[in-house]
Parts: structure tokens; C-alpha cells; sequence
């Protein structure tokens, strides 16, 4: 009966120890926002915890990275930009010793990162990006006998661009019911495919006349990707066409209007071809899209739409919520559109 009460004392003893420690370390924990966001830490040794594969010491230290309420909407195209910075007492030769791994699991034990999501310091500093609207820890991992400190900055970054890709995204959402229907579209759309192919066909096949060959076609491809792929056609084209031009003796002053004239030849060949195929396979007999190529159209503009909306934040809850919004709203705008109109038409 004195064993049974002694292993009973013990386990609730033992018990609130392990309550006390794990209180004691949460309450440790230092954290950051954007209104404080500058931290200065020092990773604390870990008795009887060694680097994997050595006896080296280890030191830890965990930051808890507060999110800003969902309220605040002024963060919703924006980032949060996470940056530790190693002190100066710290020689740069030492800065791979100090290794990050940033997470969302509070429940885990300092430094009991897997492997592959430790991230060394290099070149001085360790940055991310992340949602303001998201709680991240950051674990701080020093292997070694490095002494000194550990700075880390939270800083938001507002991105332009997501607002962008929010707004194309909405206004193709909406359209595309309209669009995938429209004659003219597809007339416009493949005469500027095509127009491009033959240039593409062209270029290929009248660079196997000059001086270079094909061997340097990856080398001017980059070139034209970087000056401009209108100016780098243009060139091509221009180069081209002086080759042939001389190789029939013709003098300089021929070069221009025939270069003119090859070029509005280019364009009508593309044209045509692109007229082609939307009558070939794009328009029915009765003069309308196809029912099926308008289905595919329609819901591949949808998707397409889908992905830019979910791009206007870095916020995964909010991007869903966006989502689900505006296909409501886009919806909703279609019906009422198609109903206006069969009404109208009765």
C-alpha cells in the first residue's frame, strides 16, 4: 500500500514538474511584430544536446512572429519580410554555424527541426517571406563555441503586383462567359498566332542563310529576350532580308521598300492562316462558335483567372475567401446579365 502511494506521489510530482517546465518555457518565449520589429537575441546552450554527427555544443533560441489581425485589411497584398542578421563580433567564416528553420509547430522541442528545413546564414543574413497574417516561430541553431549575438527584423512589403494579378484575375473571371462566345475574339486571337508562326517559321528557316547558321539561334534567342523580342525580329528580319536582297545583286535602295513589302506579305499570310483555322476548326456551320470549343475556352479562361486571384495574396485563408467571392460575384453579374437579356428578347 506505501509502494503504491509512493508511485503515486511520484508521478504527480514528476507531472508537474513537466506542467511548470513546458509554463516556464512558453512564457520564454521572446516574440516579435511589426510595431516592435527589431529582436536581439542570444542563443542559450542546451545541456546533453550535441550537433548530429559531432560532440560540438549547441545553443538555441526560439521568436515567436505575432501575425497582424485579419481585421487589418491594409496588409492584404502585402508580405512580411523575416531577416537574421548575425552581429559583427561574429567572424563571416563562422556565419554557417548559425543555422534557421522557420515553422508553425509550437508543440515541438528547440531545435527539432527536421533536417532539410534548417537554413544556413550566408552572405550575412537569412531571409523569408511570409503572410502577415500567418503565426510563424523562428528556431535559432548555433553549433559551436560562437559567441555573440543574433538580430531579427520583420518588415512589411507592400507588392504592387498582387493587386494587379487581383484585378486581372476578377475582370477575366467575369468576362470570360462573354468572351469564349465571341466571334471576333477568336478571329484576332489566331490571326496573331499565326502571324507569329510564320515570323517564328521565317526566321528559323532564313537563318540557316547567314554567316552564323543555327549554331549561335540559342545565343541571339537570349539576346532577343533580354533587348526585346520586337526589336530582336525586327533585326533578324532586317539581316535576313539584306542577305537575300544581295545575293540577287540588288542594290541598297531596294532594301527598304522590298523589306516593306515582304513584311505586310508576312502579316497577310499569318492573317490568313489564323482565318483558317477558326473557320476550320473554331466556327460552326451556322456562323457561331463551336459549343464545345466555347466550354473549353470558357473554363480554361476560368482557371486561368482563378490563378491570378489567388495570387493577389500571400495569405492562403484569404486568397480561398477571395476565390470563393468572386466566382459568387461573377456568377451572380452572368445570371443577372443572361436573365436582362431573355427577358429583353421576350
Amino acid at each position: 500500500m506505501e509502494f503504491a502511494c509512493q508511485l503515486r506521489c511520484r508521478f504527480y510530482l514528476t507531472l508537474l514538474i513537466s506542467i511548470l517546465s513546458c509554463s516556464a518555457f512558453v512564457i520564454g518565449i521572446q516574440d516579435i511584430d511589426l510595431e516592435r520589429p527589431v529582436l536581439t537575441i542570444k542563443p542559450v546552450p542546451l545541456p546533453g544536446l550535441s550537433h548530429k554527427g559531432s560532440k560540438e555544443p549547441l545553443s538555441c533560441e526560439r521568436v515567436c512572429v505575432v501575425p497582424v489581425s485579419r481585421h487589418k485589411l491594409k496588409s492584404y497584398a502585402s508580405s512580411v519580410r523575416l531577416l537574421v542578421v548575425p552581429s559583427v563580433v561574429i567572424p563571416e567564416k563562422l556565419h554557417s554555424r548559425i543555422q534557421v528553420c522557420l515553422h508553425r509547430n509550437a508543440s515541438i522541442g528547440l531545435c527539432q527541426c527536421e533536417k532539410d528545413e534548417w537554413k544556413s546564414v550566408q552572405k550575412g543574413l537569412w531571409s523569408s517571406m511570409t503572410s502577415p497574417y500567418e503565426e510563424k516561430y523562428i528556431d535559432v541553431k548555433v553549433i559551436g563555441d560562437v559567441s555573440g549575438s543574433v538580430t531579427i527584423t520583420v518588415e512589411e512589403v507592400f507588392q504592387h503586383w498582387r493587386l494587379i494579378c487581383l484585378a486581372f484575375g476578377v475582370i477575366l473571371l467575369l468576362l470570360a462567359p462573354i468572351v469564349s462566345a465571341w466571334v471576333p475574339f477568336y478571329y484576332s486571337s489566331s490571326m496573331a498566332i499565326g502571324i507569329l508562326l510564320v515570323v517564328i517559321i521565317l526566321l528559323f528557316q532564313g537563318m540557316k542563310l547567314l554567316p552564323t547558321g543555327r549554331k549561335n539561334f540559342f545565343y541571339l534567342a537570349i539576346y532577343g529576350s533580354l533587348v526585346g523580342v520586337g526589336s530582336f525580329i525586327f533585326r533578324q528580319f532586317t539581316m535576313i532580308v539584306n542577305s537575300i536582297l544581295v545575293n540577287f545583286g540588288l542594290s541598297e535602295e531596294l532594301h527598304n521598300p522590298v523589306s516593306i513589302f515582304l513584311l505586310v506579305g508576312i502579316v497577310l499570310a499569318g492573317a490568313a492562316l489564323g482565318y483558317w483555322m477558326v473557320r476550320r476548326f473554331v466556327i460552326s456551320d451556322d456562323g457561331s462558335v463551336d459549343v464545345g470549343v466555347a466550354q473549353f475556352v470558357k473554363w480554361a479562361m476560368r482557371l486561368l483567372a482563378s490563378t491570378f486571384i489567388l495570387q493577389g495574396t500571400p495569405d492562403p485563408l484569404f486568397a480561398l475567401a477571395t476565390l470563393v467571392l468572386s466566382w459568387i460575384i461573377c456568377s451572380s453579374i452572368t445570371y443577372l446579365l443572361n436573365s436582362g437579356f431573355c427577358l429583353h428578347q421576350f
